[in-house]
């Protein structure tokens, strides 16, 4: 039997087919420039931005953590904003900051100036994502949100796949990777100002403060603890993977193609709504909580066969982006109703571990090595699937 885990949409705010298509193109051209460039990418260069400005371990940490502080920023906004005005204002913002963050660091001369372009880069996502869910439940049929959702969702893999082949042409040359990603963003951006429908209804301050209160039900426990420890764990692996291969191997482009098969193999993550469907979100999420412990912790174990690095960075790619589509609907199935609230809260959680987990590591690194720091990363990863997804969805009370 198909299983829809959102169940309902108001009445005469579907679009048909043809705009459905458009809206999922520029939802994941969106999340794709936001998420999977302004926000994932710099993990990519990290050894040459490291060399030129000549980081430490700790400092590097430390910037990584402020494009996940700019998202916590950003997120609460963007989720108030899309429930309070219309989901349009804050994708069109989290667009421009993602080009106006990039074009910063392509320029940074300092390390100052590179750490306040990582937030405002990091900001981005935060305002962009979360709207989405308000778009999806209340422009699309409810069974084709799922679908719809893991599309869009899977916009992360294709900006990391994209980020790869740039990488390779820009060389040594960051900067210019930095540019064109900023170029590429702001046109995103407008083709999403020109595709993106406006809403006219508003929520009311008092129905807002209910969708905030709801926030601290019981059913939802389970998905915020398990979002803000996956955060941590899969922080490690984007901002440190390239950097230990780098280390481990002495082979730069070995670790750009890395990071290609990481991007191809999450864009896998737009069939996860078929695999919820099939499957069920409790199954799914606990296949996905082993996968990507298992990519994780086993990545420096492999690192002698190129085969084992990409089987690590595919499983990885596929199991992230799977896993973020499989928190997001488990959001939407629980406030279908308030969806940007719980959507963004959970989002906020996940970033709020990525934003903890690149600072802790940089100070852990010293001391236990990038080897201990993935393993056990990769062991707390498999715990997840002893955290149970409820189905309970949570209603808020009517006037």
């Amino acid at each position: 039997m198909t299983r829809h885990f959102i169940s309902s949409s108001p009445a005469g705010c579907e679009v048909s087919a043809a705009q459905t298509r458009g809206l999922t193109a520029a939802g994941l051209a969106i999340v794709a420039v936001t998420y999977g460039l302004a926000r994932y990418c710099f993990g990519l260069f990290l050894p040459d931005i490291r060399q030129e400005f000549g980081l430490s371990p700790e400092t590097i940490g430390l910037i990584a953590g402020a494009s996940y502080l700019g998202y916590l920023a950003a997120t609460f906004a963007g989720s108030w904003l899309s429930t309070f005005v219309e989901p349009r204002l804050p994708i069109l913002l989290g667009g421009l900051a993602a080009a106006l963050g990039m074009a910063i660091i392509a320029l940074a001369p300092d390390p100052w100036t590179l750490a306040f372009g990582v937030f405002v880069a990091g900001t981005s996502p935060g305002l962009a994502y979360p709207p989405f869910s308000d778009v999806i439940v209340r422009h699309t049929a409810p069974g084709r949100q799922n679908t719809v959702y893991a599309w869009i969702n899977s916009g992360t893999g294709f900006g990391v796949a994209i980020a790869g082949p740039l990488a390779l042409y820009a060389g040594e040359d960051w900067r210019l990777a930095w540019m064109a990603f900023a170029a590429l963003a702001l046109l995103i951006t407008v083709w999403n100002l020109l595709a993106l429908p406006q809403r006219s209804a508003q929520t009311k301050p008092a129905a807002l403060t209910v969708s905030f209160r709801l926030l601290g039900e019981r059913t939802a426990r389970p998905l915020f603890i398990a979002a803000f420890l996956f955060g941590i764990i899969t922080a490690v692996y984007w901002t440190y993977a390239v950097e230990l291969l780098y280390m481990l191997t002495g082979n730069p482009r070995d670790a750009v193609l890395f990071w290609i098969v990481l991007g191809i193999a999450g864009v896998t993550g737009c069939f996860a709504g078929g695999l919820v469907n099939r499957w069920g979100l409790r199954q799914t999420y606990v296949m996905l909580s082993l996968i990507v412990g298992a990519a994780v912790g086993t990545l420096p174990l492999l690192i002698g066969t190129k085969v084992g690095i990409y089987v690590s960075a595919a499983c990885f790619g596929a199991g992230f982006i799977v896993m973020t589509a499989l928190f997001g609907m488990w959001s939407m199935r629980i406030f279908f109703e308030t969806p940007s609230i719980g959507f963004g809260f959970t989002f906020f959680l996940i970033s709020l571990g990525q934003g903890i987990g690149p600072v802790i590591s940089g100070f852990l690194i010293p001391v236990t090595g990038h080897s201990t720091l993935f393993m056990a990363a990769g062991l707390l990863c498999c715990s997840l699937a002893v955290i149970a997804v409820r189905g309970k969805t949570v209603m808020p009370p009517h006037a």
